[in-house]
């Protein structure tokens, strides 16, 4: 007796496996079909065509760079209020952007170089990166027409253009010389006067301007019709003088004791004041400036929106550049002050002591007061002893120097 539904099984299984070795044979055939029309078509094209399969400059490396370009500038620009960014309409030979709005440039280039450093360091060093091979490490350049441009391989694979901006940023494509030296005027926004008469120094100052003083939103709009650079003037926390009261740093003053949360409202209070701000000194400080808490929670509140932080040095044991540097900001430290003696000719031998700083150094900061006396020796020391060789820089010269050279490049 014939077993039917065992025999019907049977078949039933064997036109399964039939069906399933011609779809195989198919696919095989239709992939190697398909694999020798592409090698055909490559080697067709000749060594000049774009080599999608051996070249990792070819087209589809080239898309992947400019998306991830493009999503480290839109990470930066979150980071830098009041920057806007669009599409450029007509973009010319690489994808362009334009940065519309009030905020520092410099900022936005500072915070997306940041970003890119922790691209960099986030892949592990035996990674295989198409987009971060050796050589081939994202530069951010500024041109002459004061543009910037991120390139792999000095190929620019995005622009970003500043309009209004050209001229003080067009600067920052040229490097420093031998020996340059800022010069930074603190306690400003008081006087307009004042600043008024500091901007028409045949050499460049920085206005440190405290951001609730009166004539403060005056004096920074003074300083950009001049090309002039801002950092906000940050009151901190003193310390107690022996025998003497307590300093009084301001209603607004950075302390020790405060929380993240209460750092970033003084910050934020500060740098909505003066948008156009680059970064920041301290005033007065002392205290605030020898705790490395304090300065370590400050500096974590400042990652990724491109502020310098210059340390005034108030006194000798202070860690808030260290802080700064240690998590991936751009700091420097205060070389000489200017008018600690308010008379002329000492004020000229400070300007003195500081170029030869930077003769020796290559770069150094100096600060003074809008002082009258400190305003007539700025006057009259381009032509004082020592001050041939070194060049007076505007502090956004120095800040990319060394943004640039902090990693050995």
């Amino acid at each position: 007796m014939l077993d039917m539904g065992s025999s019907a099984g049977t078949r039933r299984t064997a036109g399964r496996r039939t069906t399933a070795w011609r779809l195989l044979l198919f696919g095989v055939f239709w992939f190697a079909l398909s694999l020798g029309i592409g090698l055909w078509s490559l080697e067709r094209e000749g060594p000049g065509a774009p080599r999608l399969l051996r070249d990792q400059g070819g087209l589809h490396l080239q898309a992947l760079r400019h998306r991830a370009f493009l999503a480290v500038l839109e990470r930066a620009a979150e980071g830098v209020p009041h920057a806007r960014l669009r599409e450029a309409p007509r973009p010319g030979d690489v994808p362009e952007y334009v940065m519309e709005g009030i905020s520092a440039p410099l900022r936005l280039a500072l915070s997306m170089q940041e970003r890119v450093a922790l691209w960099r360091r986030s892949l592990h060093p035996q990674a295989e990166s198409p987009l971060l091979q050796p050589g081939g490490e994202p530069r951010l350049i500024w041109r002459d027409d004061g543009s910037l441009e991120a390139c792999i391989n000095e190929q620019p694979v995005l622009r970003i253009r500043f309009p209004g901006h050209e001229a003080r940023l067009g600067a920052l494509a040229r490097p420093l010389g031998p020996a340059s030296l800022v010069i930074v005027i603190d306690d400003m926004g008081q006087r307009l006067d004042t600043a008024e008469e500091l901007s028409a120094l045949p050499f460049p100052v920085t206005f440190a301007v405290w951001p609730h003083a009166r004539r403060a939103e005056e004096v920074e709009r003074l300083a950009q019709e001049r090309g002039i650079d801002v950092i906000a003037h940050l009151p901190m926390q003193p310390l107690r003088r022996e025998r003497g009261k307590q300093p009084d740093a301001g209603p607004h003053a950075l302390k020790e004791s405060m929380s993240a949360g209460e750092m970033r409202a003084v910050l934020d209070a500060a740098f909505t004041r003066l948008p156009t701000a680059i970064g920041f000194n301290n005033h007065m400080g002392s205290r605030f400036t020898g705790s490395r808490n304090g300065c370590r929670l400050l500096c974590s509140q400042l990652r990724g929106q491109g502020l310098f932080v210059l340390d005034s040095m108030t006194q000798n044991h202070s860690v808030l550049c260290k802080e700064a540097l240690q998590q991936g900001l751009v700091g420097a430290e205060r070389s000489v002050f200017l008018d600690n003696d308010r008379k002329i000719p000492s004020i000229l031998s400070a300007l003195d002591r500081a170029a030869a700083k930077a003769q020796r150094q290559g770069v150094a900061i100096a600060i003074g007061h809008p002082y009258p006396e400190t305003v007539q020796a700025l006057r009259q020391w381009p032509v004082a002893a020592g001050r041939e060789g070194v060049a007076v820089v505007s502090l956004r010269r120095l800040v990319w120097h060394l943004a640039v050279h902090r990693d050995g490049r």
